[in-house]
Formats: C-alpha cells, sequence, structure tokens
C-alpha cells in the first residue's frame, strides 16, 4: 500500500493516544516525516495531544485543537470522548498517529482504540506507535 504522505502535497493528520504519553521524540519523529504545510487535528488533554501540539508547532505545522462539547455529552454521557473522536475523524483526516504504551493490551487505551477503528470503518491509514 502508498503512504498517502507521497500522494499529496499535505496531510490532514489526527493525532490520537495517551493521556500520559511522554515521549515527545517518537512524536517529533512520526510529525518530521509529513510534508511541509500538513495540519495536525487533536484533541485538547495532557499526554499524546499536548505533545503533538508543542512538536507540531515546533516544527512549523499548523494545529487544530478541538474539545469536547455538550452534544459530545449528551450524546454520550460519561464518554463525551467518542463524540470529540467522531467530529475530529469528520473534518476530513488522511492519516491518524496513535500514542500509547498500552494499545492492544485487555481493557486498555479505550479512546485510542475507539479512534483506531473509527479510522478503520473510515479506511483512513492507522500508524501506532507504542514507544
Amino acid at each position: 500500500m502508498t503512504s498517502p504522505v507521497s500522494e499529496r502535497p499535505f496531510l490532514r493528520v489526527l493525532v490520537t493516544g495517551s493521556t500520559t504519553w511522554d515521549k515527545p521524540e517518537t512524536v517529533r519523529r512520526a510529525l518530521s516525516q509529513l510534508p511541509p504545510h500538513s495540519v495536525i487535528v487533536t484533541g485538547d488533554t495532557p499526554g499524546a495531544d499536548a505533545c503533538a501540539m508543542a512538536v507540531a508547532t515546533g516544527l512549523g505545522l499548523t494545529v487544530q485543537r478541538m474539545k469536547k462539547n455538550r452534544a459530545d455529552q449528551r450524546a454520550f454521557p460519561g464518554e463525551a470522548w467518542r463524540g470529540l473522536n467522531e467530529r475530529m475523524l469528520a473534518t476530513g483526516i488522511d492519516l491518524v498517529l496513535a500514542f500509547h504504551a498500552d494499545y492492544g493490551k485487555p481493557g486498555c487505551a479505550r479512546g485510542t482504540v475507539h479512534m483506531v477503528e473509527l479510522a478503520g470503518k473510515s479506511a483512513t491509514e492507522v500508524r501506532i506507535f507504542r514507544a
């Protein structure tokens, strides 16, 4: 499969992952491979989201930060992140980068798994980073 990175002049890239992710060097390696002028879409939590915002800004990439809203809270009581995930993906994402050390472990990484599953249903490329 050919990577969309080589097919387009820029990408809309969604970054998701652990709220405790503390490996900016891994995020930097992934984001530095993107075409110039790519847009990084992410949520508003600490960890992977915050790391992606800082790294993307340092690389001169545009960041679109999205937050959970009341509609998300009404649609998914106690799990508003599900609504946020759906809205972020619906913005026209080309690639999902998921950063979670516990991805694939039973009962772990629920939000990240949800996003990866949503991306899979929409045939959006996903890259998972565990370290």
